[in-house]
């Protein structure tokens, strides 16, 4: 091919604007550290973020759609384990399980990041699914919790966002993780197979948001 003729081709353009980005999930993790978690509950709980992750790396949609962000509460109060990011960019490091249960600050500090990565699509042209959080907590919260409940609850019921409230064990109070979400009722974990099958069905809507198992399953419908 002649150099003139290769210069006349169009190849388009390449610029980030005329790049199609694929429509992203948001799911947030909400996990509950406190020193309850100890023994047991902590170790299903990592053991089933791994496997999460695995997925999500190994599944082609879900690692190119699925934008993940986990925070924990317990110890000295609220971490974020990592902000929204791609499946490339998570370096998850196990929990350990100390202190109390500061849940409320826990799921504001959840908005603000979801508030963050909704207005960087918004900036960036890119469309996204109704975010997903899994809020999962032992106990009762130590800090006050009631008006970011309400507000939550009141996003839910806008259809807003998801949330699945996840109580695990039996001292954690079925009622306060019900104003949550007015929409499923939480969900008690009590064994190991509670745990798989909770982050089984998360994988799925990971790679397909539309899919209605996870609230189907909260809501007992099978």
């Amino acid at each position: 091919m002649s150099e003139d003729l290769f210069n006349s081709l169009d190849f388009g353009s390449y610029e980030f604007a005329n790049v199609k980005v694929s429509r992203k999930i948001p799911i947030c993790l909400v996990l509950d550290c406190s020193g309850s978690m100890q023994g047991e509950k902590i170790n299903e709980l990592n053991v089933n973020i791994h496997r999460f992750l695995d997925y999500v790396r190994a599944n082609g949609k879900a690692h190119r759609i699925c934008d993940l962000c986990i925070i924990t509460f317990g110890g000295d109060g609220v971490n974020v384990a990592s902000g929204y990011d791609s499946i490339d960019n998570i370096k998850f490091v196990d929990l350990t399980a100390s202190g109390c249960t500061p849940l409320g600050a826990a799921v504001e500090k959840a908005q603000e990041l979801l508030d963050l990565r909704r207005s960087y699509y918004r900036n960036n042209g890119i469309e996204h699914y109704k975010p997903i959080m899994l809020l999962m907590s032992d106990g009762v919260p130590t800090d006050e919790y009631q008006s970011v409940a309400e507000r939550f609850s009141k996003k839910v019921a806008e259809r807003e966002l998801k949330i699945f409230p996840v109580g695990i064990g039996t001292d954690f109070r079925l009622d306060i993780l019900k104003l949550f979400s007015p929409i499923v009722t939480p969900k008690q974990i009590k064994d190991t197979s509670d745990f798989a099958k909770l982050f089984e069905l998360l994988s799925s809507s990971s790679s397909n948001p539309d899919d209605d198992g996870l609230e189907k399953w909260f809501n007992d419908e099978f």
